[in-house]
């Protein structure tokens, strides 16, 4: 790790939390439309020749990326978007498909024109990473995921899908606050838990669950050789019998692909420590050789 780049992310939490009448500028937010319509609301900080593009899990948005744009403004350009169906995002989609959720991100990227740009999902912002990835090759210079990818080549099937969603469909709001619970250790903040239960039960139902019909559909192989980038995770460590394995092995089958891990967490590791998560990002970023500020080598 290059102390340089820890210094300048340290720095960047400090001024955000120690000095509140010199807190960060506001994000300029702005919208793009979609080739079919639908407006993707966005928001961009900071400066610098890298790009950080954030994008959420499901039934999420933007803010649950609060612990990590104003800190990494001080060295990046950073971007943070709601998916369609998702915050202040459009919600009229005629067809809710991961693969629409790339052409999402990809929408953003293309029209701030950034050229040098590191993905980073959360969940099922992973795969739609990686398919926005295949659609911008030659601008992004990796995929990093937050606590996804476990196992690339498994596959996801109708059978597995529709129980959940026929759960979901029975009582929603129930539904999520069982599962969101699963995704935290025991002794975990009850705040953080809460709000992030909130968060998913206002979630768009339309939008959610056609979206959980449509993962038998993602080919996360054929998405992860399409990326043609390098693809990194920091993933939570398994917390048996709950937290799934990152099978690293088996995942560089399928191209670049390396992980670290995350133990005492959930899935929601960004929130839960985020000093800990914004440290091994930058671990990742100065590995890859993209520290805060860097030229292209």
């Amino acid at each position: 790790m290059h102390y340089a780049s820890r210094a300048l992310l340290v720095l960047g939490l400090a001024g955000c939390q120690a000095a509140p009448d010199r807190a960060p500028p506001p994000p300029t937010v702005d919208t793009v439309v979609t080739a079919d319509g639908t407006p993707i609301v966005y928001d961009v900080r900071g400066g610098g020749d890298v790009a950080l593009v954030f994008v959420h899990c499901w039934a999420c948005d933007r803010s649950f990326w609060r612990e990590q744009l104003d800190a990494f403004a001080p060295g990046y350009r950073v971007v943070s978007l709601d998916l369609a169906g998702h915050g202040s995002s459009g919600t009229h989609r005629a067809v809710w498909s991961l693969d629409g959720l790339g052409d999402d991100v990809a929408a953003v990227v293309t029209d701030l024109g950034l050229e040098r740009v590191v993905l980073v999902g959360h969940s099922m912002g992973g795969p739609v990473a990686l398919l926005a990835a295949g659609r911008l090759v030659g601008r992004v210079e990796a995929v990093i995921c937050a606590d996804a990818l476990h196992d690339v080549g498994m596959e996801i099937t109708a059978a597995m899908v529709e129980p959940m969603v026929t759960s979901f469909q029975a009582d929603y709001a129930g539904t999520m606050q069982q599962m969101v619970t699963a995704m935290f250790p025991q002794g975990a903040d009850t705040a953080i838990l809460a709000w992030v239960t909130r968060k998913g039960a206002s979630a768009d139902t339309g939008a959610t669950i056609g979206l959980m019909r449509d993962y038998p559909n993602l080919d996360l192989p054929a998405a992860m050789a399409a990326a043609q980038v390098p693809v990194r995770c920091i993933n939570a460590a398994p917390r048996p019998p709950a937290g799934p394995v990152t099978a690293i092995d088996r995942n560089r089958q399928y191209g670049d692909f390396d992980a670290v891990l995350m133990d005492s967490v959930g899935h929601y590791l960004m929130l839960e420590r985020p000093a800990a998560f914004n440290a091994k990002l930058l671990d990742l970023l100065a590995a890859l050789r993209l520290p805060p500020g860097a030229d292209r080598p």
